[in-house]
């Protein structure tokens, strides 16, 4: 039995004369915000007349009706509507097949589903099935902001779409900055993709690029093709051409095949394979130059890098981790590189990691190498290997009386090419009683620390078996004051909180024993109030010694806003400092004095400053600060300073910019210069034009150094990149070089 039909309602009203030219074009667009890059917030797909009655399935209106008993159709003329549940439509007259439920539209005609609108002079709609046509069109794909008008629009599904004679583009109806126009467009709203033939690029009205067949997404989903070509220019490489090619295997699993042509070193090819798991996800990816046309005594001709990534969670709690990474040769980063964050690597870390939580108990078990990369460290410079380093680690237990226990536990085993190599174990159990109050806290705390090794007698013929044990107590207090106050006639809270820090621990001789893993601790507000001046584990400092420090804080009344932070702190020393990694004895009667002031000043500035002061120098005692200003809007607005001073070590000025003059241009840049090497580390300066929601052109000039301590020949590039939102993006990719050097810049697509 076939089923029962639907019910049709018609309706005879006296509508208002259909709407001009003008009008249209203004009931096209009605509803739709073309400031933003899709659906604005708020807006509803369907905005058309409620139809008469509600909850029915099929519905027309119209000024005069007909109906053909033999043929079984109707013939409806003047101001025609017709309703069904997700989809409208309006004409001068419609033929409708009351069987079939197919309507045949005539004369101004406006349709209007989920995702698309359309304006035609005549059209063919077969209902139940989502299928038909309309010629002479203009459209509205709503989902993404995307119009166009085309010959003919066939619509084959729901979700699927074919256009003839097409012009699309994703700029606002009343500018024609760029449009693609192709013999045929293909848009499948369900998979997110659309594909053109014999397709021209046109800016401004003029083809500046054919293409006889390519692939584009419509959203966020990607689909297999050939992305936009990304191209670009520098001195080490010369002029680049990159043609990537993606393949959407499945739903979890994609890859790209990258090749890179450059005239000054040949034809890399590059390849990345992705896969993602309920509980893992990885990544494969790798470059290979067969031929460097430039030849160095440095490297083989032929070039390569590899790197392979994979975490998964197999069990509740279990997590592990794999990650490689290496190259055929250490000139390879700074020759192929791009970023100064790449090309001054200077270890490529391999490393598998299996992890376990349970409960107040974390395990970690991990294996650990790495490739040296930079010529100017001796091997003695080189990271030991860890093969393997297993830790344990306990926090969180109080029991009736509010006591804390922790533990901290680690084995490893250090392996070195031109070092002592060897074997340690540490054991460090804590104890302590925290009493806190909104006033103040006070926390006594004893730790025991120690450590055992097995040494390679070779390496270490006298002591093969040194060892350290060594009890640190510790008692930390501070009170916090609060008064009412006002931060720039804004009523605000301010606080002193000043802290106490007792610390003991006898001295126990450590000479013997090699330096795996540890260093000075860099004395920092923070690091007053801690245990052991140094890190890692192969130190453990003798102590007898008082930390003060004094911190004020402004809060904002109205809404707990912290508008500054002021800290201040030294420590005392009652006693000569023995263990040392250097095996001098430090007998200076304090330490370095530090200060810290972090204040957000306004709604968008932001800074901070950090000084340390050490008396006990004969010259120049302030050996360390940075100061740093940010100005962040959300129209972005940036404005970065960053000064970073580090006695003999570190002198770096830093200033980075993006601004926006209107809503077309902005312009960028960033300045980076070596006080302590006299030199320019990184400058660049670049534009960026165009609206958001339609292209954007950016252009930049790059010059860098890789190594600051080289005495090596700045680096020129040149970037060039025509972004067409619905497209891509031509050209090299100038948005993430301003992502990476300028603090606070993110392209909002």
């Amino acid at each position: 039995m076939s089923p029962r039909p639907r019910p049709l309602y018609l309706y005879l009203s006296l509508l208002i004369p259909l709407v001009t030219t003008a009008e249209e074009r203004l009931r096209i667009d009605r509803g739709l915000n073309w400031d933003y890059c899709e659906r604005s917030p708020g807006e509803s797909d369907l905005s058309v007349p409620a139809p008469p009655l509600e909850n029915q399935y099929l519905q027309l209106a119209a000024d005069r009706l007909e109906f053909d008993q033999t043929t079984g159709s109707s013939r409806l003329d003047g101001s025609v509507q017709l309703w069904r549940p997700d989809g409208y439509a309006e004409a001068d007259s419609i033929s409708f097949d009351h069987q079939n439920r197919v309507a045949e539209l005539f004369g101004n005609l406006f349709i209007q589903q989920t995702g698309l609108r359309a304006t035609a002079q005549q059209g063919y709609l077969e209902l139940d099935d989502d299928r038909g046509w309309l010629s002479d069109s203009e459209f509205r794909l709503t989902e993404n902001n995307a119009r166009g008008s085309a010959a003919l629009i066939t619509l084959t599904s729901k979700d699927q779409s074919h256009y003839e004679k097409v012009v699309y583009s994703t700029c606002p109806p009343d500018r024609n900055d760029w449009s693609l126009v192709a013999s045929e467009l293909k848009i499948d709203m369900a998979e997110g993709w659309g594909s053109a033939r014999h397709a021209r690029l046109q800016l401004a009205g003029l083809p500046v690029l054919y293409i006889p067949y390519f692939t584009f997404p419509v959203d966020e989903r990607r689909k297999t093709g050939l992305l936009i070509p990304s191209i670009g220019s520098s001195n080490r490489l010369g002029s680049e051409l990159t043609l990537p090619y993606y393949f959407n295997i499945a739903p979890n699993y994609d890859a790209t095949l990258t090749p890179r042509l450059m005239s000054k070193r040949g034809v890399m090819l590059g390849g990345e394979f992705r896969f993602l798991g309920e509980r893992q996800r990885g990544e494969i990816s790798g470059e290979i130059l067969p031929d460097d046309k430039q030849n160095s005594p440095h490297h083989d001709d032929r070039r390569s890098a590899l790197r392979f990534y994979h975490v998964s969670r197999p069990l509740p709690g279990l997590t592990t981790r794999i990650e490689t990474n290496a190259v055929s040769d250490n000139e390879y980063l700074e020759d192929f590189g791009t970023g100064l964050a790449i090309t001054s690597t200077r270890h490529l870390e391999r490393v598998g990691e299996v992890r376990y939580n349970l409960g107040s108990w974390n395990l970690l078990g991990r294996i650990q190498k790495f490739q040296t990369v930079d010529d100017s460290l001796s091997e003695s410079q080189h990271p030991y290997r860890r093969l393997p380093q297993l830790l344990a680690r306990y926090r969180g237990l109080t029991n009736p009386l509010g006591m804390k226990i922790g533990f901290g536990g680690e084995y490893t085993h250090f392996k070195h090419d031109t070092l002592t190599n060897g074997e340690r174990l540490t054991l460090r159990p804590s104890l302590s009683l925290p009493l806190r109050r909104s006033w103040g806290h006070l926390t006594p705390r004893l730790s025991l620390n120690y450590a055992t090794y097995r040494l390679d007698e070779d390496d270490n013929p006298t002591d093969d078996k040194p060892d350290y044990f060594v009890p640190a107590y510790s008692l930390d207090g501070g009170l916090v004051f609060e008064r009412d106050t006002h931060w720039f006639g804004i009523p605000a809270l301010q606080t002193l909180e000043p802290r106490l820090f007792a610390l003991y621990a006898p001295f126990d001789d450590q000479s013997d024993i090699p330096d795996f893993d540890s260093a000075d601790l860099n004395i920092s507000y923070t690091n007053l109030f801690k245990e052991n001046r140094f890190s890692g584990k192969d130190r453990f400092g003798d102590a007898r010694q008082l930390s003060a420090g004094l911190t004020t804080r402004w809060f904002q009344r109205d809404n707990g806003m912290e508008r500054l932070r002021a800290s201040i702190g030294q420590i005392y020393y009652g006693k000569e400092r023995e263990v040392q990694l250097t095996g001098a004895t430090e007998d200076d009667p304090s330490s370095a004095m530090v200060a810290e002031i972090s204040s957000r000043l306004g709604n968008h500035w932001r800074t901070t400053l950090t000084l340390r002061h050490n008396p006990h120098l004969e010259d120049d005692q302030i050996d360390r600060g940075r100061f740093t200003l940010r100005y962040s809007t959300p129209e972005q607005e940036h404005i970065n300073f960053d000064y970073n001073f580090k006695r003999d070590t570190i002198e770096d000025l830093d200033f980075s910019f993006y601004w926006p003059f209107n809503h077309q241009f902005s312009l960028f840049g960033k300045w980076k210069h070596s006080y302590l090497y006299e030199r320019n580390m990184n400058r660049i300066l670049g534009l960026e034009y165009g609206g958001r929601c339609c292209w954007k052109l950016r252009t930049l000039i790059q010059r860098y150094v890789a190594n600051e301590d080289k005495d090596e020949e700045e680096e020129t590039r040149f970037m060039l990149q025509l972004e067409l939102r619905g497209l891509g993006a031509l050209g090299h990719t100038v948005d993430k070089t301003m992502q990476e050097t300028i603090y606070g810049f993110h392209n909002e697509r």
